[in-house]
């Protein structure tokens, strides 16, 4: 049997993605009765909403790992009965969203909770299928007219009690989840609520803990860098730049912040005046982070847990000099100029020379 696969979705992968069955359930914390959910058994979604939705099931895509607990069966029995069991597909999607619900300890925002199986093209002629869980709040919303009164234009402006904002900061949480053995992953997550990680009513309803701890992804995103600097033709390259460049600023990413941002990474290591290029670079970039598994994390970077080798940069002249440092070049006040016969002249501005034994 084949490894798991260590990254998300590939790009085609997710271009695929289609809807198979789809059904929200209204949750209303405040509602007499203390019916809490009320169940719905069908919704129909125009173009517009299914674009909408894939959308933001192509963002969760490539969202933070988690694999399902030993102990913690719950949603997972639930989830692989909606794949195997299309027959009870309304029924099941009951359940989750009750169980969802009845986990919330505090004050719930009313809105829907979304349940979904989708389907992609893992290879030629062979579809995968996949769950999606949403949870939206309710947003106010207004519609308006206007009518001619004693020579005026009058407005009348009138609330929309129950109305869904079809943007991003509409979803509250979501989840993708394969039931397979396909990915190394089980669930791909993501919680507005939380700048990393998942709230712990969220992560007990899902079952699930993080697949990868801080220091490994951080030292998955680093040692990908490296290895793609290494690979890249040097006619390819911007000028001023080499394997140590990329690297280096790797390294003050790392260092420098707080949270790991996939779209934030690639552009403080891919530095080019030229779009055309810088895209391209970022784009093949991007593809060796996902195969790593990195794309789409979010996690504390711990640049401590680098080894010192994978921290350093390194230059070796033709003569025997050795220059090493950490960081990129800038930062060290290092610059390398190319100079007749194609030889290069390296400047290091400094503070202090000291000698070393």
């Amino acid at each position: 049997m084949p490894s798991s696969i260590e990254g998300v979705l590939s790009d085609t992968q997710r271009e695929s993605l289609e809807i198979v069955e789809f059904i929200f359930h209204i949750i209303q914390p405040d509602a007499d009765g203390n019916q809490e959910v009320v169940f719905l058994d069908e919704v129909q979604l125009q173009s517009k909403q299914k674009t909408f939705f894939l959308d933001r099931l192509r963002d969760v895509a490539e969202g933070t790992q988690y694999v399902f607990k030993p102990d913690s069966v719950h949603l997972k029995e639930k989830c692989e009965q909606l794949v195997e069991q299309s027959g009870r597909f309304t029924e099941l999607s009951r359940h989750i969203t009750s169980d969802f619900a009845e986990r919330h300890k505090g004050q719930m925002a009313a809105g829907v909770f979304v349940v979904a199986t989708v389907k992609y093209l893992a290879a030629a002629n062979d579809w995968k299928k996949l769950v999606f869980l949403v949870k939206m709040d309710k947003r106010p919303s207004f519609s308006y007219s206007y009518k001619e009164l004693e020579g005026k234009r009058v407005a009348v402006v009138e609330e929309i009690e129950n109305s869904l904002n079809e943007t991003k900061s509409a979803i509250q949480k979501c989840a993708l989840i394969d039931v397979s053995d396909r990915f190394a992953w089980d669930v791909l997550a993501f919680d507005r609520t939380k700048r990393i990680g998942l709230s712990d009513y969220f992560r007990g309803f899902l079952g699930v803990t993080e697949r990868q701890q801080d220091s490994v992804l951080t030292r998955s995103a680093h040692s990908a860098v490296r290895q793609w600097a290494k690979k890249l033709p040097k006619d390819d390259l911007p000028p001023g730049e080499d394997a140590n460049t990329y690297a280096g600023r790797s390294l003050n990413y790392l260092n420098d912040h707080d949270i790991f941002d996939t779209e934030a990474y690639l552009n403080a290591v891919v530095r080019d005046d030229d779009d055309r290029r810088k895209s391209e670079l970022i784009n093949d970039l991007r593809q060796q982070l996902a195969e790593a598994g990195v794309v789409g994390q979010r996690f504390k970077p711990k640049p401590d847990s680098l080894p010192q080798k994978a921290r350093k940069q390194i230059y070796q002249t033709a003569e025997g000099v050795v220059i090493t440092y950490e960081g990129d070049n800038e930062a060290v006040g290092i610059t390398i100029e190319n100079v007749e016969g194609g030889r290069k002249l390296i400047k290091i501005l400094t503070n202090r020379l000291e000698t070393k034994d």
